[in-house]
């Protein structure tokens, strides 16, 4: 089989936007399988995680442009929730890194 080498993960994410949008739990092996089924081509597992990766940032972000925005939706969380406790844990390494833990 000759590589395709414009069958990148762009290429991929491009074909695959609709359908992981529809389903965010999709299995890697599932977009393998799909982009087989719709060009003949197998993909490596790395270039289906890759793709699925710029899908979810082009739905949601990125991690860090999440975590910036995180603080104003719990604001908006607990002012339209009456009662709601919101618990952010983190923690400062290195000095200027902020690992998050979770939001109870």
């Amino acid at each position: 089989m000759q590589p395709h080498h414009w069958i990148d993960s762009d290429f991929i994410a491009n074909m695959m936007l609709t359908i992981v949008k529809a389903k965010i739990s999709i299995k890697l092996t599932t977009i393998q399988a799909t982009i087989y089924k719709d060009i003949l081509y197998d993909i490596l597992y790395k270039k289906s995680w890759l793709a699925k990766q710029k899908i979810l940032e082009r739905l949601f972000r990125s991690y860090e442009e999440f975590f910036q925005i995180l603080p104003r939706l719990l604001l908006a969380l607990k002012e339209s929730n009456f009662g709601i406790i919101i618990e952010w844990n983190h923690k400062m390494v290195d000095g200027d890194t902020i690992v998050f833990g979770r939001v109870c």
